[in-house]
């Protein structure tokens, strides 16, 4: 069997346990739904809308929970190749982090952004990559301790390897499980994501013909380092 076909085969099984993995998953979002429906439907009937709006607050996020699942599944499977264009990657960096501050608002963690302003257009997918920034970003705000956490994201230009570098930190209580993180469907966050967030992420990243690392220290948090060559063959 040559590689081209042993990789197909590979890809075939994952997207098994990719349709496996959410048809499990989707059966506990809907027997919570179910559970929401019912508490939805008596709280209507006597007039209590302070339960019916608790209510669906809690049907709207699991709602939200399908659709991640149906497109991480989807994103997983297809492994889009690249639609490669000039993109303003700092601007990138700080769009995506803007839109995340309510979120880190929300746990009182600080976002702190750092551009390298030496760093022009670079050739990339820019809708994935910004995917690839929230990933990270999320895991990070996720990780960091609520009151107290900091997230850093930051931009760099190696000139000497015509690349650009993308380092994301946190100070949370780190990653016990380092060599499994980027495995399909492995989450250290129950009942939370997909377990396909970190694998996509990287497969992203692979197709721009670049590389991502994580280091951890026990109690002082984990920082992710992307490389993405500066320009691409499209």
């Amino acid at each position: 069997m040559d590689k081209l076909s042993e990789e197909r085969k590979k890809r075939m099984i994952e997207a098994g346990r990719a349709v496996l993995n959410m048809s499990h998953s989707i059966k506990n979002v809907a027997q919570s739904m179910r559970s929401g429906r019912e508490v939805m439907d008596k709280a209507l009937e006597i007039g209590d809308l302070d339960v019916a709006n608790r209510t669906w607050g809690i049907l709207r996020q699991n709602l939200d929970r399908i659709e991640k699942l149906s497109l991480d599944t989807l994103k997983f499977s297809k492994d889009e190749t690249p639609n490669l264009k000039p993109c303003h990657f700092n601007r990138l960096v700080e769009s995506v982090a803007e839109i995340l501050q309510p979120q880190a608002d929300q746990r009182q963690i600080k976002i702190l952004v750092q551009v390298d302003e030496n760093i022009e257009l670079v050739s990339m997918d820019s809708e994935q990559m910004g995917e690839v920034v929230m990933n990270l970003l999320i895991n990070a705000i996720e990780a960091a301790r609520a009151g107290t956490g900091e997230v850093a994201v930051g931009t760099e230009l190696d000139a000497k390897s015509q690349q650009v570098i993308l380092r994301v930190s946190d100070n949370g209580p780190g990653i016990k499980d380092i060599d499994r993180i980027f495995e399909p469907f492995h989450s250290t966050k129950p009942n939370v994501g997909t377990g396909l967030g970190l694998t996509i992420t990287r497969q992203i990243i692979q197709n721009h013909a670049g590389t991502i690392t994580v280091k951890s220290v026990p109690n002082e948090g984990a920082v992710f380092t992307v490389r993405i060559p500066i320009t691409l063959n499209g």
